[in-house]
C-alpha cells in the first residue's frame, strides 16, 4: 500500500503519523494490488469540540474511487472512524462491481471514475472567506464540472462517493437536478419547477 498523509490547519506529529500508518495498514490486506491511499487530516474551528478534527481518505481504483470523511475530537479518533468506514466501503465496492461484472455492465464505471476524478481535483480546497449566516457559517464551497449524465449515473456516482445527495446536469432535459437517498433507502430527485411567463 502506498500511503500519503497530509495535514491542513494542524500539525502532523510523528505520533499521529505512526498511528495513522498503523491503522491504515489494516486496509492493505483488503487489496490484491498496491493501492494508493491518500489520508488528509485537518482541523476546523467548529462550535462542537467533538467535530474539530477531520480525517479524509481517498483511494483511486480502476473503477472509481473510495472516499470517506469522518470527524472526531482528536486526530486519533477521526482516524479510527475513517479507517472503519473505508473498510466497509471497500466491501461494498467489491460486492457492487462483482455483481456488475456478472451482469456484463462495462464502461459506466470508467466514465464515473473519470467524472469523480475531475470533481475531486476541481474541489481541492483553497483558503475561503467565511460567510456569516443567521444560524452558523458558510465555510466551504465546492465546484465541479457538470457534463450531462443520466439519473442512473448520478445515483451511481453518489453511492461511490458515499454522499447522501448529488447535484448533476440531467441528460434528459438539461436542467440542474439533485438526487438524494431517502430514509427508506430508496432515492428521491429534486428538479426545478417549470417557469411561468
Amino acid at each position: 500500500m502506498d500511503l500519503t498523509i497530509s495535514s491542513q490547519h494542524t500539525t502532523l506529529t510523528d505520533a499521529i503519523r505512526e498511528y495513522a500508518e498503523k491503522r491504515m495498514s489494516k486496509l492493505d490486506e483488503r487489496f490484491k494490488f498496491d493501492a494508493k491511499v491518500n489520508l488528509r487530516i485537518r482541523k476546523e474551528g467548529t462550535k462542537r469540540e467533538e467535530d474539530r478534527y477531520i480525517a479524509e481518505v481517498t483511494i483511486p481504483l480502476k473503477r472509481g474511487f473510495i472516499r470517506s470523511e469522518e470527524r472526531g475530537d482528536t486526530p486519533y479518533s477521526a482516524i479510527d472512524l475513517v479507517q472503519t468506514n473505508v473498510e466497509r466501503r471497500i466491501r461494498r465496492y467489491k460486492t457492487k462491481f462483482s455483481k456488475r461484472r456478472r451482469e456484463n455492465v462495462i464502461g459506466l464505471e470508467a466514465e464515473i471514475a473519470e467524472q469523480i476524478a475531475a470533481a475531486e481535483v476541481a474541489s481541492d480546497e483553497s483558503e475561503e472567506e467565511v460567510l456569516e449566516l443567521e444560524f452558523g457559517q458558510l465555510v466551504r464551497t465546492k465546484k465541479h464540472d457538470m457534463p450531462p449524465i443520466t439519473v442512473q449515473e448520478a445515483t451511481a456516482q453518489m453511492d461511490l462517493l458515499g454522499h447522501n445527495f448529488f447535484m448533476f446536469k440531467n441528460r434528459d432535459g438539461g436542467q440542474i437536478s439533485v438526487v438524494y437517498r431517502r430514509h427508506d433507502d430508496d432515492y428521491g430527485m429534486i428538479v426545478p419547477a417549470e417557469e411561468t411567463a
